[in-house]
């Protein structure tokens, strides 16, 4: 599903992805905020589309412009008993290796909630000891 939301003129090209972490506090008056503000905290997006509109914009010097954007699914890892379709209440491994390679993705930043099993890819080799699979989720 794509939608609409503004992006800084300088960031918004066709393909680029990103991470939305939420509205700035300076953000919190202006009359844009709304659809600045639509995408969902912690997720990350692909911009599909860049629209020519201009807007002015406090926070971003060459102001913003509407791009269509997607939300992409969320690439983790859980506890192996998961399978593909099924559904799981998402919790970030507790594991404190920052050093570890795949830290970034045992914690991706997203809410603990339910999500869907989209796809189960690999079984991940955990120097922590986890028995783990790779997997793309969804909500």
């Amino acid at each position: 599903m794509t939608f609409v939301t503004l992006i800084g003129k300088k960031l918004a090209h066709e393909g680029a992805e990103f991470v939305y972490v939420g509205v700035p506090s300076r953000c919190r008056e202006c009359r844009l905020k709304t659809v600045c503000s639509n995408p969902k905290e912690g997720r990350r997006y692909r911009i599909t589309k860049v629209r020519g509109k201009h807007h002015d914009c406090e926070l971003h010097d060459e102001g913003v412009v509407p791009v269509e954007i997607e939300q992409l699914p969320i690439e983790t890892t859980i506890p192996s008993e998961g399978t593909k379709g099924t559904e799981v209440t998402y919790h970030e491994v507790e594991c404190n290796n920052i050093g570890c390679e795949r830290y970034d993705i045992c914690h991706p930043g997203v809410t603990e909630k339910k999500y869907r099993i989209l796809e189960v890819l690999d079984d991940v080799d955990c120097p922590e000891g986890y028995d783990l699979k790779l997997v793309l989720l969804d909500d």
